[in-house]
């Protein structure tokens, strides 16, 4: 009890230690649940890391900039000017539409750095989208952004920015509570960029958050090591470590403490086992008389009550042996049902492709120009299929699709198959939701027609355009869809309902199978309108 009693008062005074010390910092700084981004201050469970900040636009000069958008040339002092305006957009995150137009402007440079070929702001601008996906609390699209960063920025002499791009893999590892190793490696990579580059601030801040993670793994020792670190790295960089010092002091005052209570506890345990040694013996000598007169009747009933428990023993392991049997069955049978099954969709995922390959082989021997064209939109249709099933059997869950991972790969992929990405800009606005096989396979190929045709038939003569795509639900199981291009529209004879084109027909009648709504419109452009209730109960 006496033990027990230590350990709680050395668990609180952990607690109590780095919980003021984290009241402390937060005290100067404004808290926001999140990471340690290089323009913002956050922290999740852990002590927050300051940062440096850039400068950026006045109010005032955000309106000029977004009037004067159109005149400027397409060069990097656009880009720059871009990403400016998302960073003072960014900066308004609590209101979701600023929020909103700052990842159209760091969508808008990125599009602008690749048509460029400038490998570093295309860097950055991936690195600006990681932060702004945080802000939107999409982990998954935090970790992709982060390390396209990190690709195209491994390329270049900016070790900053590729230290940010670390410090973001390892915020999204912090956010999704990945295991321990797997949040090490990204801020240790942080740590070695940031020294690189002679930013002692940002090598303090890493090595702070290194030692609050060796302390989350009761590694006292190593903790206390790696905060030292942080003070040497802050004073080299003239800052103020006034706050950091309760800390190291305390954490060194655990560490002693821990190391004492272990010594304690070890020589209590050697003064037991003695004291019961010494019992022993006393009780063995002063039981000899009494054992010689009745040795024999205690022999005869141990033996007796040996043989019984030996054989109720026996036959209770044997049912138990059993069990574990048909447990051992039971989830052999689960997990062989659950492989089978990924099996198939990943069967089914190369089947399609071999039917998209046999699609593209017959292709070289056509001359017709709409045969051709008619087995590229079936190619087009059954890599949509494709990649729900490469999806599911790559996935822990068999039987729902995360839509917004879909939706942004399936767009990848039409841009990648007609090379529009300089004439064509996409603007995604997609709720994270997850729909199941039966809604994601007609919303995906209603998708794929309605986007085809927008890049096919919207812009004549390549001509530069934008289709904004929209994917949003409410509370009450209401979900729309919504795929509006600025183009030129629709044709004035055009009738949606009896209309003789496969890909208008296929969107009806993939529309009628989800119990939709689908509506064609001229609204500046051409506008595709889908909408369905969804009810997870009659999902089946």
């Amino acid at each position: 009890m006496t033990s027990n009693r230590r350990k709680l008062i050395l668990y609180l005074l952990v607690w109590l230690t780095f919980g003021e010390a984290k009241a402390l910092v937060s005290s100067k700084i404004p808290i926001e649940t999140g990471v340690i981004p290089k323009k913002r201050i956050y922290h999740n469970n852990r002590s927050n890391i300051s940062t440096y900040q850039i400068e950026g636009f006045t109010e005032f000069e955000v309106k000029s900039a977004e009037a004067s958008l159109s005149k400027l040339n397409s060069n990097i002092d656009k880009i720059k000017t871009l990403l400016k305006l998302s960073d003072w957009y960014e900066l308004s995150y609590n209101n979701p539409k600023t929020l909103d137009k700052a990842v159209i402007y760091a969508n808008d440079a990125l599009s602008l750095s690749q048509s460029l070929h400038s490998i570093i702001y295309a860097g950055k601008c991936y690195l600006q989208l990681s932060m702004l996906y945080e802000l939107k609390n999409n982990n998954e699209m935090i970790e992709i952004c982060a390390r396209k960063a990190i690709k195209l920025l491994s390329k270049t002499d900016d070790t900053n920015d590729l230290g940010e791009a670390w410090v973001m893999i390892w915020s999204a590892k912090m956010r999704t509570n990945a295991p321990l190793h797997d949040r090490f490696v990204p801020i240790i990579n942080a740590a070695g960029l940031f020294k690189a580059s002679g930013n002692d601030k940002r090598t303090g801040d890493c090595y702070r958050e290194i030692s609050e993670l060796y302390f989350s793994n009761s590694d006292f020792h190593n903790s206390l090591n790696a905060l030292n670190k942080a003070i040497s790295y802050y004073k080299a960089a003239n800052l103020d470590v006034k706050n950091i010092y309760p800390i190291a002091s305390r954490l060194n005052i655990l560490y002693e403490t821990d190391k004492k209570n272990k010594d304690f506890i070890r020589l209590k345990n050697e003064s037991l086992i003695q004291q019961g040694k010494l019992k022993n013996e006393a009780l063995l000598r002063n039981s000899m008389i009494i054992f010689l007169v009745l040795l024999l009747i205690i022999l005869a009933l141990l033996y007796k009550s040996y043989v019984f428990k030996k054989k109720t023993n026996n036959a209770l392991k044997a049912k138990q042996d059993e069990i574990n049997k048909k447990n051992q069955a039971l989830q052999n049978l689960v997990t062989e049902k659950e492989w089978l099954l990924k099996e198939i969709h990943h069967r089914v995922k190369n089947n399609l492709h071999m039917v998209v390959g046999l699609l593209a082989s017959q292709s070289e021997f056509l001359k017709n120009e709409e045969a051709v064209q008619a087995i590229s939109d079936s190619q087009n249709r059954i890599q949509t299929m494709s990649l729900i099933h490469q999806k599911l059997y790559q996935s822990e869950n068999l039987s729902i699709i995360d839509m917004p991972s879909y939706i942004f790969e399936l767009t990848e992929y039409l841009k990648d198959s007609y090379e529009i990405r300089n004439t064509i800009r996409f603007v995604l606005d997609i709720d994270s939701f997850n729909l199941p096989l039966s809604h994601s396979i007609p919303i995906g190929l209603i998708f794929n027609e309605a986007v085809t045709n927008a890049i096919k038939y919207a812009f004549p003569d390549q001509k530069k355009g934008i289709i904004n795509i929209l994917l949003k639900t409410d509370d009450n199981n209401k979900y729309r869809l919504i795929i509006h291009d600025n183009g030129i529209g629709l044709p004035p004879d055009f009738d949606p309902y009896n209309n003789p084109s496969l890909g208008i027909k296929l969107m009806h009648g993939l529309s009628a199978d989800i119990d939709g709504q689908f509506l064609i419109t001229n609204s500046n452009g051409t506008k595709i309108t889908l909408e369905f209730i969804f009810n997870e109960n009659n999902s089946h």
